[in-house]
């Protein structure tokens, strides 16, 4: 199992990888291995993308 600081790498990560998110703009957190996104975005499109299954 992957420990929190672990998660949260890997999902700010994926967030860098994606062209249409910006992530100065996304907020990362993970508790007991829960993650959390906050921020506010500019666009519908980008307040679900991060929401989609990730492409592996």
């Amino acid at each position: 199992m992957k420990t929190n600081a672990e998660l949260q790498r890997d999902v700010q990560k994926a967030i860098q990888w994606e062209p249409l998110l910006h992530s100065a703009e996304i907020g990362v957190t993970a508790k007991d291995g829960i993650v959390s996104l906050t921020g506010v975005v500019d666009s519908y499109a980008k307040k679900w993308k991060p929401k989609m299954p990730p492409k592996k």
